[in-house]
């Protein structure tokens, strides 16, 4: 009989040794049958695990069995290996041998009582995933309580029930903020590095292109692209759609498991996909699972938000891990004094003496083991004094136990491991010392202990940009490391941290920006704050080209912290006004305009800008007081920051002048000089170039190609310019989509709800106000969620929903709330037609009444004839027609000034409709 084999990672067959290429749903198919050996597998299940939703699904499985068939000299008729069974689907009847499935397992599971439950629930979710769920199962527990050991144990078995590929990510505990990403791109890393590293290699080329370029140096045959000092091409939302396609496409021909530890010290970012990743509905035949303690959420604030979004989750799988209780003691010691016959009390007393912490518990049975306390002696039963004995010496917590491990090391061990303390939870003898020979002799002492796991274990292989290859190592606990840390003496401790930063850096060269915020994290504890900010403030920018705002905003914060603990020079200057111009730029897309942080943060760019005469960083700091003001309609002095910005705008880059050009434009908008603003609006629209996006969402937080399209539709819509409205916001709304820029998407649904409220069409209206409030969920986007609720509450009740007038008062107080003046009249118009035809016209002129209030006290005029045109319709229906001809006349006026067709016709309308009514 032919001897036939599959190479997973390949996609090869391997007939008799001939070699034949598998495509990949062809692969996928195969896979799937040999995983369920022997059961029937239906079209349907094939359809749904492998296809999905594309094309192709209906005839797939069929055209992919018959392909196997013909390639294993099979047939229908008398089936050697694939069997036709009745209507019901396939099924593998012959031997097929899978090779290189990247599943292959060093060593035998680790030993793990008490857990059985657990150990059953996650591999039921392993099943479910098999049948194409996408499940995410989260460990807890507290520090040691048995969460890796669990998860190492369930990793283990998986070989043994199905070809799984499996990649494991771990979360690092920071000081200051952490970096976006970090065990997702460490995941990445592996599988890309893995037995499947060409379909990864593939996979990352056609859906992830932004994850492949994070890895350079998985680009095989590319030269390592330098770390940019700006914004590249890799936008906001492309990394979590991206990674998440990754992953669907790769468990399309392979099931899989990834394994997030220590979530309580994950990234904002990292969490923000796993909840992605846990809500989306396609199949995605991936496991993910994640431990974290649960005594550190309260620390997490994050971690605690997203754990209250997934238990709303179908699919989701919560895990709790308690002390060992009495039966599970009583195992382990079983398991580990094999040819004792250990008295009943023992475990009972283990077990209260460290109230079932799985790490004490193991911890203090291998120091029985190593002390001999109980040696091996057949039938041998131990007096019930001398077990008492034994273990009212046992401490209550790991520290003390930790610490005389600590104190069993000779003194070349203790103070490598002292220094790998320092380097981190993963680290590599490269990170210790400057000298080779020194990095070689440290490796050989790290690698013994490893082969031992006597406080660490080896982690896989590290290489740097300057061609260092060394051993990865890392901590067996977070206890071991925090512990020797802490032992250390504080001078020491700084020192050291000075010496490995330095080491990074000059390993990493001009790629530092990869590593940036580790760079950070030691030069901080080093008290080195000009290269701590430094560092701190390219973490930032990093967080901020990933798309990762609040991760953006923490390092710049910390960035700034140590820039104030700098000596000042012009360089620190320009370092710490463009650390600044970060921080506003992500403040405007994570906030909103008007919070004194936003001021403060641009009144000090401004100052250390104007020190340098540098128009790069002039205009961006004086674009930011400029934002700031307008949204708190202080016309003023926001007509003057738009003058001094036109007046640098000759000397500036063509995107600074632009920025400059929407500035004096938008203040003159909302002034109501609409025909003064269109140069400025129109020069931006047509010298605008997409290659600006990225620098721009950098410097200033918004896209002026997208908000002078914006405000450019508004104003044609006012000018009676309606077609030319919506092809401009047709435009702004197709730039969204390439540049993948949810702020600029929220800015052009508003202007678009906006033209189309003034054209009278509330469908539409109600339509990209849904839009905005659920782009403005989605990508956390507080600003323009209010007008949002504005908006579809207006729409709401022009439809006959009375309930939109609450809406309509919530964007309201939710605009106060944020101390936002500009629009207020405009919003309060809305309220008050909104009351008039809820049958409470006395109402809308008291908010009319406040609306005329802030034009006088602001000059924002572009709203003012439709106030007067409200005023007037408003007192009619409340029988004070004595006022209402003067304010349609003051209305027209005020259109006919501004040149504002839409409102002028409007207000003409209604004065013809109701001329008897005021005779």
């Amino acid at each position: 009989m032919q001897k036939v084999e599959l190479d997973v990672s390949r996609g090869e067959l391997l007939r008799d040794g001939e070699v034949v290429r598998l495509r990949p749903k062809t692969l996928a198919v195969l896979v799937e049958l040999h995983a369920r050996e022997g059961e029937v597998v239906s079209q349907q299940e094939l359809r749904h695990l492998i296809w999905g939703q594309q094309h192709g699904r209906e005839t797939g499985p069929k055209q992919c069995i018959r392909e196997l068939r013909r390639l294993l000299g099979d047939s229908a008729e008398t089936p050697g290996f694939i069997e036709t069974v009745g209507r019901q689907g396939y099924r593998l009847v012959g031997k097929i041998t899978v090779l290189n499935s990247g599943t292959e397992t060093t060593g035998t599971a680790p030993l793990c009582v008490g857990r059985t439950t657990e150990l059953r629930s996650l591999a039921d979710c392993a099943a479910a995933v098999r049948a194409g769920k996408r499940i995410v199962s989260l460990v807890a527990g507290e520090a040691g309580s048995g969460k890796s050991r669990l998860v190492e144990t369930f990793a283990a078995t998986l070989p043994r029930t199905a070809d799984f590929w499996s990649a494991r990510g771990q979360c690092i505990p920071h000081p200051g903020a952490r970096e976006p990403y970090g065990p997702l791109i460490e995941i990445v890393t592996q599988l890309a590095e893995g037995a499947s590293r060409k379909r990864v290699l593939r996979l990352l080329e056609d859906v992830a292109p932004s994850w492949r370029d994070l890895l350079p140096q998985l680009r095989s045959g590319r030269e390592p692209a330098p770390m940019p000092t700006r914004l590249t091409d890799t936008h906001p939302d492309s990394m979590l759609r991206e990674l998440t396609a990754l992953m669907e496409r790769l468990s399309q021909q392979q099931p899989g498991v990834i394994i997030l530890e220590d979530l309580h010290w994950a990234d904002q970012s990292t969490l923000a996909w796993l909840l992605s990743w846990a809500q989306r509905r396609a199949p995605a035949r991936t496991l993910v699972v994640g431990t974290y303690r649960f005594d550190e959420l309260d620390k997490s604030g994050d971690l605690q938000t997203t754990l209250h979004y997934l238990q709303r989750v179908q699919d989701f799988s919560p895990i709790t891990l308690d002390g060992l209780d009495e039966t599970a003691v009583a195992d382990l010691l079983k398991r580990r004094f094999p040819d004792h016959r250990l008295p009943a009390s023992l475990a009972g007393q283990l077990r209260r003496r460290t109230e079932g912490h799985a790490i004490l518990v193991d911890a203090i049975i291998d120091q029985w083991h190593r002390d001999g306390v109980l040696e091996s002696s057949e039938n041998r039963q131990a007096p019930e004094q001398d077990i008492t004995e034994i273990v009212s010496a046992i401490s209550r917590g790991a520290g003390k136990f930790i610490a005389g491990e600590i104190g069993r090391l000779d003194p070349y061990e203790r103070q490598l491991l002292d220094i790998a303390s320092v380097a981190g939870i993963r680290f590599s003898a490269a990170m210790l010392s400057d000298e080779r020979l020194e990095v070689e002799k440290g490796e050989a002492v790290l690698d013994r202990l490893a082969s031992v796991r006597r406080f660490i274990q080896r982690a896989g292989v590290m290489a740097w940009p300057d061609g260092t290859q060394a051993t990865r190592y890392v901590f067996r606990h977070a206890l071991y490391q925090e512990a020797l840390y802490d032992a250390i003496p504080a001078a020491n401790r700084q020192g050291l941290h000075e010496r490995i930063g330095s080491r990074l850096e000059t390993a990493f060269k001009s790629r530092t920006g990869e590593i940036a915020s580790t760079l950070a994290d030691h030069f901080e504890r080093a008290a080195d704050w000009k290269r701590a900010a430094v560092h701190r403030g390219l973490a930032g920018l990093t967080a901020l080209e990933r798309g990762a705002i609040t991760d953006a905003a923490a390092q710049f914060r910390q960035a700034l912290v140590s820039f104030a603990a700098c000596e000042p020079d012009p360089e620190t200057h320009t370092a710490e006004c463009r650390t600044l111009l970060g921080l506003g730029a992500a403040l405007i897309v994570g906030d909103h305009f008007t919070t004194d942080e936003l001021r403060d943060v641009y009144e000090r760019a401004a100052t250390l800008a104007g020190r340098t005469n540098d128009p790069t960083t002039i205009v961006p700091a004086l674009a930011g007081l400029w934002n700031h003001h307008l949204t708190k309609a202080d016309l003023a002095a926001a007509d003057e920051l738009a003058k001094g910005l036109d007046d640098l705008a000759e000397d500036a880059p063509a995107l600074y002048a632009m920025v400059a050009h929407n500035a004096v434009g938008q203040t003159r908008f909302f002034r109501g000089d609409l025909a003064a603003c269109l140069p400025h609006i129109n020069a931006v629209c047509s010298a605008y170039d997409t290659n600006h996006g990225a620098e721009a969402s950098v410097l200033f937080g918004e896209d002026p190609g997208i908000v002078c399209r914006q405000y450019a539709a508004c104003v044609h819509q006012l000018l009676g310019q309606g077609e030319r409205a919506e092809r401009l916001y047709a435009e702004g709304m197709t730039l969204t989509d390439t540049l993948e820029q949810p702020f600029g998407r929220a800015q052009m649904l508003w202007a678009g709800a906006l033209i189309a409220r003034e054209r009278e069409d509330p469908v539409r209206v109600l339509e990209r106000a849904t839009g905005l409030i659920e782009t403005c969920e989605a990508a956390a986007i507080p600003f323009w969620r209010p007008y949002g609720d504005l908006l579809a509450g207006w729409a709401q009740v022009v439809l006959g929903n009375a309930s939109g007038l609450r809406q309509i008062h919530e964007g309201l107080n939710a605009q106060a709330a944020m101390n936002v003046t500009l629009t207020r009249p405009y919003g309060l118009a809305l309220y008050a037609e909104a009351t008039s035809r809820c049958g409470n016209p006395v109402e809308g002129l008291k908010a009319l009444a406040s609306a005329f209030k802030i034009i006088r006290r602001t000059g924002e005029r572009w709203h003012e004839a439709e106030l007067h045109r409200l005023w007037a319709l408003l007192s009619v229906q409340t029988g004070r027609t004595r006022n209402a001809s003067s304010a349609l006349r003051r209305a027209i006026r005020v259109a006919r000034t501004q040149n504002a067709v839409t409102y002028e016709k409007r207000a003409q309308d209604l004065l013809d409709r109701i001329a008897g009514q005021l005779t």
